[in-house]
Parts: structure tokens; C-alpha cells; sequence
């Protein structure tokens, strides 16, 4: 069977193909001063495209940046990223938050399919992935986010690990060890990442062993009114986390294309910073399959299939020995991409996705009843190069299907909420995008990105209604909520040769139904069902703007070949408020701004980060404020190069100041600060 473009589809081309060729500004430069804009990102579509080639803003941790700034958590991990900020829950758990959406709103990926576990049910759910084992980490904005699902509204972060090869090994056996100690919360780890194999066949192993004590903090945890008159100083109680991960995965190579198989294990058992002593304890085992097929058929170029299952259990326990909840999430997903080339000038993907989630819980605190959620959907990104310019346009329709189990007879009446056995909910929701880029210089480009988005209800925000002592909130939902739709249009301009390089960027999203958890009064809920008293919150719609920036620049005072001495300057902010009473949403993260000074020669890298974050007095009615702080933050590292193994000495010094820091983005910012004063330490052997 052969595949032919349509007599439309060459006219098409043909127009498009009339102008130039495509524009010679694309090509990265010679000098590696400029790293990141000319970074890969592989996520972005069949071709993969520098940052600077974009529509939307990215950003991307690799190499020797990611093992520095690498963290516990994928938030903590990203959260010095522009317009990246954290839902920090203490050091067990925490998600990115993007321009101030995070939930939901983020689709967190492992290698390009979804993380399968329960972190997008709450904040104190830590994502089921190991940010030590990633080679990269990649944070996407704009068209290609609708590549992976209605839900990247907000954004979309790809984590990559190499367990399944995707090119044949050029040495017969590498890999790294690494061993680190000490920090706030006297951490001890091992990490170990290994592959072997030749031209035909390639195996990766990963292992990891992880353990640390109640963080230390500066003054006391609790901050708000309501504050235990006694607490332990300096301590963070109930913080400590253990953790163990592995994962084997192997791939075979051909003529045309490669197959590749995986099987990873995950747990971990970590403390959730409330009055409560609760501790989570959570594993997923996890499979993946992927091939890819580069054999031509018509105007396709290959094919790319990704598939992985999950199954993925956590129980939430009291004094380390009483199960209060159980949770359970078996899930798959799979997903189809199709590369293809109209002609010259127009290329990109078309794809499908499918899958399922079987979500339960079974226990004291059941905030949200068992469901089954199914999701089909169908997608295409295209890019058209004309002339100076790239036009990119994406596309998807995404069908929802929510089908709840058994829901409990007893439950408080709240006005909106209306849910019973066997209820199912289908929706249906389409996405589009246009973006494009200009090159006005060689190495200038200026990219403007409109998208339109239609972002489903979950499980959650309809049918929650339980206690949830993991966030101190009694939790309901609103099931006549309806879709939530939001036209957003970014712009940055951007740099990648000279004295100051970087990218500025603005943006303005204007939602329709915007989904968040408001405050209700306390008699709201009886107290047979909430006898802990926690403050009750339900998800209601309301229209809302957001509009912010996010800037990043390079002073370039010393960069020739083995030699680099570079400032950095970093600023982001985001104001979101509800637009008929200009009321401010709740957990918006402040004005933040700050500068990082690198030094790298080959054998020692230093760095010294100085971030400030301000006060946020914008806040929504029954919030509280949150003080501004300072954090300096500095890392100084020597590699020894002997023969076929490297030894790289590292020692990190987080929060020097000592300065006491909260996270407005948290549920738990009144119950968990930062970490206090830390010094870590460790060695990374690569042979």
C-alpha cells in the first residue's frame, strides 16, 4: 500500500515553497557559549528544534546543569526555571507550577508518555519518577504541548531517562556512579546508571537508594494564628524520606528502525509536614515498550509508537503503622506519532493517543470515589518554512469518558455537588495552535504563539467530597462543572551570539471557566464529617486573566574554547485574577528575580545564584500573605580526568543565608518552609 499527497496538498506546497528556502538564520552557531537556545528539544515535534527555533518558550536541564540542580522532586528540580515555581508539600513531594497553573494543568511525562501515578490527584502526591536518572528535562509552552493531551494547558514537562536506548552505543560498556551526602536533611545517596552493548543490541540499567532525615529549617514550622504553642526549633517534623528505585531496559537495531522494552520499579516512603503525622508510602511498577520505523511510505517518513502500564499504590499512614487511606491507580497509555513531509517546505506529525486510568481508594479519608477515566484522541503539528519565517500550528480533539464505582451514601449536601453509583460524565474538547517565528538577524528571532485551549474536568474536580489530611482540606467537588476554555497569546524575542544573550518573553491567558479550589465557610461541612475541623474548599469555575513575563539574560565576560566566565540575570511574574471582580486567584507565586555567576574551564565549575523572591500581599480573600526571601545557592566542582574513568569531586551549599522561605504556590506554606542552611557533598565517577 503506498501513500500519495492530494492534488491540494502539492498546490499547497507549491505556494508555500514559492518564496525562499528555508531561512539560513536556523543554523546554530559555531561557539557553545550560547548553550541553551541552541539546545535540542526532542519533545517538540518529528524534527527536533533548538529553543531558539521555537514558537514557545522552553526551557532545558541537561548535562552537567541537571546533575547540580537536580533535587528529590521534579518540582524543587525545575523551580529556578523562568516561570517555574513549585507546589512544595516538604521535601517529599512537590510539582511544577508553570506561569501559575500547576495540577491538572501540567502533564508530566516519562519519556514522552504519561508518569501513570496519582501526583495530579493532590499536592502531597510526589510524581512516580526519578529525576537523578534523567538526562535531560524539558519544559514545553505552545504548539507541541498539544501533542501530549488537553491537560498541557499549562505546560508540559518531559523527563528523559535513558532505560530504553534510542541509538546504538558508541563504547562497549559505560556508565556512572555517584555517591552524595549531607545537605539539610543529612541525605545519603547512591546512584547508579550503566549500559553495555554494539551496533546491534544495546542494555541499560539504572539503580538508586536514597535516605534522608527531618529537614532542617530556620525558627519554627508552623507560621499561621493557629500554631501549636510548642514546636521543636529548627526541625521540620515528619520530612524524612527513604526511597529506592531501578529500572533494566534494552533495545534491538535495524536497517530501519529500532524496538526497545523496559520494566522500572519505584518506591518510596516520605512525610507529609502537617500537624497530623502522616507519612505516604507509594511504588508503581511500571512497563514500556517503543519502536520506531524509518522506512518511507509516501509522504510519510517512519512511524513512532510509544506504549507504557502502571500500577501504582500509595497508603497514606498514621504514626508509621496505621493505614488511614489506600490509593490505587492502574493505568496505561499508548500513543502513535506519524511524521510526514508534504513537500520541502511543509513537514510535521499526525498522531492518536489513547488511555485509561482505574482510580480507587479505600480507607478513613476517601476524598474522591473509585472511577474509570478513558480518553481517545487525535492530533496533528505542522510546520510551514517561508521564507525568513516558520509558521507552526498544531491541532488535537480529545474525547473524555468518566464512569464512577461505588459512592458512599452518607455524604454532606453541598450545593453543586450531586453524585451517585454508576454516574458517567463524556465530553468531548478541541485545541488549536498558530505560532510563528521571524528572524529579523542571524542571530536574532522574535516568535509570537496564539493557542486556544478546551481543557476537560477531571474525576476529581467533579466528584471529590472527604477529608484530606495530606493538604488539610476537606475537599468537594461541582459536578455540573463545565469545560474550561482559554485563548492565551505569548511572545519573546530572543538572542543567541554576541556579549548579552537570552530571551525575553510576555504572555496573556484569558480563561473561560477557570477551575480552582475556593474556601467555604467552616459550618459548611458538619462536623460527623469533618471532626479534625479542616478547612473545607470546592472547586468552582469562574472567568479569569493571567498575564506575566519571564526574562533570562548572559553577560558573556570571558567564553573562548575551555575558558567561560558568564553572568546570568533571571526574572519572573505572573498576576492572575478573576475578571468580573478583579479579585486575585489563590496560590499566584510572587515577583521573583535573581543572578547566577558560572565559572567552567573544564576541571572546575563554579557557581554562586542569588534569588529573591518578593512579598505577595496579592492574594484572595481567605489567604494569607507570604514574606518575600533571599536564597543564595552555590556549587564548586573538580573533574579528574584519568584514562577511561573520570572522577568528578562536587559540593553544594543550598540556602547560605539561612533564610526563612515559604512557597506561596503551596497548600503548605503555613506548615512547611524551606530547607534551612545545607551543605552536600558527593563524587561522580563516569567511565
Amino acid at each position: 500500500m503506498s501513500f500519495s499527497p492530494s492534488l491540494s496538498s502539492l498546490l499547497l506546497c507549491a505556494a508555500i515553497s514559492l518564496p525562499a528556502a528555508t531561512p539560513q538564520t536556523s543554523a546554530p552557531p559555531a561557539t557553545d557559549k550560547i548553550e541553551r537556545l541552541n539546545e535540542f528539544v526532542v519533545s517538540a515535534g518529528p524534527d527536533p528544534k533548538t529553543s531558539f527555533d521555537l514558537a514557545q518558550g522552553t526551557s532545558v536541564l541537561a548535562g552537567s546543569e541537571l546533575r547540580r540542580l537536580a533535587q528529590n522532586t521534579l518540582g524543587e528540580t525545575l523551580s529556578g526555571a523562568p516561570g517555574v515555581s513549585s507546589t512544595y508539600s516538604g521535601p517529599g513531594a512537590s510539582r511544577p507550577v508553570i506561569r501559575g497553573l500547576g495540577g491538572d494543568r501540567i502533564r508530566v511525562l516519562e519519556n514522552g508518555v504519561g508518569a501513570l501515578d496519582a501526583s495530579n490527584v493532590s499536592p502531597d502526591h510526589n510524581t512516580a519518577l526519578e529525576t537523578l536518572f534523567a538526562s535531560r528535562i524539558e519544559v514545553l509552552r505552545g504548539p507541541s504541548t498539544l501533542l501530549y493531551g488537553s491537560s498541557a494547558v499549562g505546560g508540559a514537562i518531559n523527563v528523559i531517562e535513558n532505560t530504553i536506548p534510542d541509538s546504538a552505543p558508541t563504547r562497549d560498556f559505560s556508565g556512572a556512579f555517584e555517591l552524595r551526602a549531607g545537605g539539610a536533611a543529612r541525605e545519603r545517596a547512591a546512584v547508579l546508571s550503566a549500559g553495555a552493548g554494539n551496533k546491534d543490541f544495546a542494555l541499560h540499567v539504572n539503580a538508586l537508594k536514597q535516605q534522608s532525615d527531618d529537614v532542617r529549617i530556620p525558627g519554627v514550622a508552623r507560621s499561621d494564628a493557629e500554631a501549636p504553642s510548642r514546636q521543636p526549633a529548627g526541625i521540620l517534623p515528619n520530612s524524612d524520606i527513604t526511597r529506592k528505585s531501578g529500572a533494566i531496559g534494552a533495545s534491538w537495531f535495524g536497517a530501519n528502525g529500532r524496538l526497545g522494552v523496559a520494566v522500572s520499579a519505584y518506591s518510596s516512603t516520605y512525610g507529609v509536614p502537617v500537624d497530623e503525622p502522616i507519612s505516604i508510602t507509594m511504588q508503581q511498577r511500571r512497563l514500556e515498550l517503543e519502536g520506531e520505523s524509518k522506512a518511507e511510505m509516501g509522504v510519510l517518513r517512519g512511524a513512532r509508537a510509544h506504549f507504557a502500564a502502571g500500577n501504582y499504590t500509595h497508603r497514606e499512614v498514621v504514626d508509621r503503622k496505621i493505614t488511614n487511606t489506600t490509593f490505587r491507580n492502574k493505568a496505561w497509555e499508548g500513543r502513535l506519532e506519524l511524521p510526514h513531509s508534504l513537500c520541502r517546505a511543509v513537514t510535521g506529525t499526525w498522531g492518536m493517543q489513547m488511555e485509561r486510568s482505574d482510580f480507587g481508594a479505600v480507607g478513613a479519608e476517601v476524598v474522591t470515589p473509585p472511577s474509570v477515566t478513558a480518553r481517545q484522541a487525535v492530533f496533528a503539528l505542522e510546520e510551514w518554512k517561508w521564507g525568513e519565517i516558520r509558521l507552526q500550528a498544531g491541532a488535537r480533539v480529545e474525547r473524555q469518558s468518566i464512569k464512577l464505582g461505588e459512592v458512599a451514601a452518607d455524604l454532606p449536601v453541598v450545593p453543586g455537588f450531586a453524585a451517585k453509583t454508576g454516574d458517567r460524565k463524556n465530553r468531548t474538547g478541541a485545541s488549536g495552535s498558530l505560532g510563528a517565528v521571524f528572524y529579523p538577524e542571524k542571530d536574532w528571532s522574535v516568535a509570537v504563539n496564539l493557542a486556544l485551549s478546551e481543557r476537560l474536568p477531571t474525576a476529581q474536580e467533579n466528584f471529590s467530597n472527604g477529608p484530606h489530611g495530606g493538604t488539610g482540606a476537606y475537599e468537594v467537588g461541582a459536578s455540573n462543572l463545565p469545560n474550561e476554555k482559554s485563548l492565551g497569546l505569548d511572545a519573546s524575542i530572543r538572542r543567541r551570539a554576541g556579549f548579552v544573550t537570552g530571551a525575553l518573553s510576555a504572555f496573556v491567558h484569558r480563561f473561560d471557566n477557570f477551575i480552582f479550589e475556593e474556601e467555604l465557610p467552616a459550618a459548611t461541612i458538619p462536623l460527623r464529617h469533618n471532626p479534625e475541623g479542616l478547612t473545607p474548599f470546592q472547586y468552582t469555575a469562574r472567568d479569569a486573566n493571567f498575564y506575566g513575563g519571564e526574562g533570562e539574560l548572559s553577560f558573556h565576560f570571558i567564553d573562548r574554547p575551555g575558558r567561560h566566565f558568564h553572568l546570568d540575570l533571571i526574572s519572573d511574574f505572573v498576576r492572575a485574577e478573576e475578571r468580573a471582580r478583579g479579585e486575585p486567584l489563590p496560590r499566584i507565586p510572587p515577583l521573583r528575580y535573581g543572578l547566577k555567576l558560572n565559572y567552567d574551564d573544564g576541571r572546575w565549575n563554579a557557581d554562586l545564584a542569588i534569588k529573591r523572591a518578593q512579598r505577595q500581599n496579592r492574594i484572595s480573600a481567605p489567604e494569607t500573605s507570604t514574606a518575600g526571601y533571599t536564597m543564595v545557592n552555590a556549587n564548586l566542582s573538580y573533574l579528574v580526568v584519568a584514562g577511561r574513568v573520570n572522577y568528578e569531586l562536587f559540593a553544594r551549599g543550598a540556602n547560605l543565608g539561612n533564610a526563612r522561605a515559604r512557597e506561596h504556590s503551596s497548600f503548605l506554606k503555613n506548615f512547611a518552609p524551606l530547607p534551612g542552611r545545607g551543605l552536600l557533598a558527593g563524587v561522580r565517577l563516569t567511565f
